[in-house]
Parts: structure tokens; sequence; C-alpha cells
């Protein structure tokens, strides 16, 4: 999935604005690094997830010629799952 960066600064100037106002965390930084520090995070995570998601589809497309039949997206989902859990990436 692929979400625009001005959502993505959006949600991480939220994030950090209910952080600051719930007294989560004191800055030692302006906050416009805090966000775009948030951002960035956001931004990573999101390249990782596609990465993860691009090798479970060439594992299940190699694999897939052995097994006609198969849900290709439910493969793609579950190869993905245990990719992430073997790598501690939530999802």
């Amino acid at each position: 999935m692929r979400i625009p960066t001005t959502e993505i600064d959006r949600l991480a100037e939220r994030i950090v604005d209910a952080l600051l106002r719930q007294g989560y965390v004191r800055p030692r930084v302006e906050k416009s690094i805090l966000v775009e520090k948030v951002a960035e995070r956001i931004r990573k995570t999101f390249e990782e997830e596609a990465a993860l998601e691009e090798e479970a589809e060439r594992i299940v497309a190699a694999t897939a010629r052995n097994a006609p039949g198969i849900d290709q997206n439910r493969m793609i989902q579950l190869v993905k799952k245990k990719l992430a859990e073997e790598r501690g990436f939530p999802l």
C-alpha cells in the first residue's frame, strides 16, 4: 500500500501532538524535529513491509508451480507473516 508523504507527515504530527499533550514525552528538541523523526520511522516501516511482501511473493511464485490450484494471495500472506515473525517485524 502506498501512502502519500503528506498523509504520513500529518499522521506523525498527530502522534507527536498526542504524546506531548498527554505528557508521555518531554521534548529536548524542537517539535518539528520530533515530527520528522516519527515520519521517517513510519516511512521506513512501510518500506520494510513492502520488502517483506515482495520476498513473500517471490517465494510463493517459485513454489506455486509445484502446487497448482493453491490460493496464491493467501499463501503470500502466510509466508509474509512467517517471515515477519522470524525477523521480529510487527505486522
